[in-house]
């Protein structure tokens, strides 16, 4: 594997179809595609029937300024950032991941980093001050294998920083990219543009090795603010249920003009979870919300009643998707499970929930047998919420229901 400490910009050799496509963050069809109908520069070792193939990075790189000049690859969805006047802008996305030979299974975990890390990148939005956005800002985010490392508006290395483990987008529940778990904004109130990342790592290239995550608040300057390790131990029935645990999802709010921000943790092994409040200033976290079973995607309802954490995922009692509708101004709640059983949370504080949907699995989840259906996302649009659920083992998930924006109206949504 290219070492770490080599300039990404240094003119190596990849060995194969895998390596090329990593080093693209693409897949191998889309990388060989690319040689055949774009003339990617890929060269051919000569004799045999199947000639290995092999390619050199700063021709690649070059082949790539030519090809996609002031625009992202296709095929990758970008999240736009408000610029201080108001506009969206793209950025093109940096050629930072660094290539790796072939390995037997660790080739293999190595290019699925490959690809879904080169996949990672984020777009900070701007705005909330009348200052004008300085060039010393970070405004996006690119990962190697073990590092994190922030833009400016100009496209130019602002810092970067390391980290102890390798990061792995494999360790969660659902392969998403690094820069689903990324964020950027004004997070202490003091004028700067912070860096929020909720870092994936295992231990060794060996799958079968515990995961974990840490949660790192960074200034513009690269200086690490705070630290966080999701820790925590419940009591489920008569099974006690402890760490590791990994970072399933988090979501950036503001109230009374100060940043909250949520944080769901899952436990590896038996998917239980728990959903903390992140002090910006401090990183101190404050337990809200536990539920039986892996919780996917947090999100926020704003009413005349109070502003209401929405929480998705899957429930392990009655074995089907879930979503947990909870006031904010509650200290903490739980999931509702059944008295005497080993999904009921008797360690937990006392708190219920404001509102708990249950999803039945549908004809086509039955037939397929998907056993994890469950809430993958939650989006509050004008006077709607929707919901989506998995019900295939593909990425595919299909509407389950739409309901008014009104809290009051919420038990007409079963």
């Amino acid at each position: 594997m290219l070492n770490l400490s080599q300039s990404a910009a240094a003119n190596v050799r990849l060995d194969s179809w895998k390596d090329i496509a990593a080093y693209l963050g693409r897949d191998v069809r889309t990388a060989i595609r690319w040689e055949k109908d774009k003339g990617l520069p890929v060269r051919r070792v000569p004799g045999g029937q199947r000639q290995a193939v092999f390619a050199y990075t700063a021709e690649l790189d070059a082949w790539l300024r030519q090809e996609e000049l002031g625009t992202a690859p296709q095929g990758l969805k970008p999240d736009s950032f408000e610029a201080s006047s108001g506009t969206a802008e793209a950025v093109p996305f940096p050629r930072s991941i660094f290539p790796v030979n072939s390995g037997g299974p660790k080739l293999r975990y190595y290019a699925l980093l490959g690809v879904v890390v080169a996949a990672a990148f984020l777009f900070a939005r701007f705005g909330f001050h009348s200052r004008t956005a300085s060039s010393n800002f970070p405004v996006r985010v690119g990962f190697t294998l073990n590092a994190v490392q922030a833009f400016d508006s100009a496209n130019q290395l602002l810092w970067t920083h390391g980290f102890t483990g390798l990061l792995d987008p494999a360790a969660l529940n659902d392969v998403r990219p690094l820069s689903d778990f990324a964020y950027i904004d004004d997070f202490r109130g003091k004028g700067d543009r912070e860096l929020l990342v909720i870092a994936p790592f295992r231990a060794s290239p060996n799958v079968q090795d515990a995961a974990r995550s840490e949660v790192d608040l960074f200034s513009s300057r690269g200086e690490r603010l705070w630290s966080y390790v999701p820790e925590g131990r419940f009591q489920f029935g008569k099974h006690e249920i402890d760490g590791p645990w990994m970072g399933t999802a988090f979501f950036v709010s503001s109230s009374a003009g100060k940043k909250q921000i949520w944080l769901a943790a899952g436990q590896t092994v038996w998917g239980n979870s728990f959903v903390v409040n992140l002090d910006p200033s401090t990183g101190k976290a404050t337990l809200r919300f536990v539920n039986t079973g892996v919780i996917h995607v947090l999100n926020e309802l704003k009413t005349p009643q109070g502003n209401f954490l929405l929480v998705g995922g899957f429930n392990n009692e009655p074995d089907t998707g879930s979503l947990a509708v909870i006031d904010e101004a509650k200290a903490f709640a739980a999931s509702p499970q059944t008295e005497g059983t080993r999904h009921k949370c008797v360690s937990c504080p006392a708190g219920d929930v404001d509102y708990y949907f249950e999803f039945p699995r549908s004809e086509i989840n039955e037939l397929t047998q998907w056993h994890e259906d469950g809430v993958i996302q939650v989006e509050v649009e004008n006077d709607e919420i929707q919901v989506r659920k998995k019900e295939l083992q593909s990425d595919g998930a299909r509407p389950l229901f739409t309901c008014s924006k009104r809290i009051v109206e919420y038990d007409r949504c079963r």
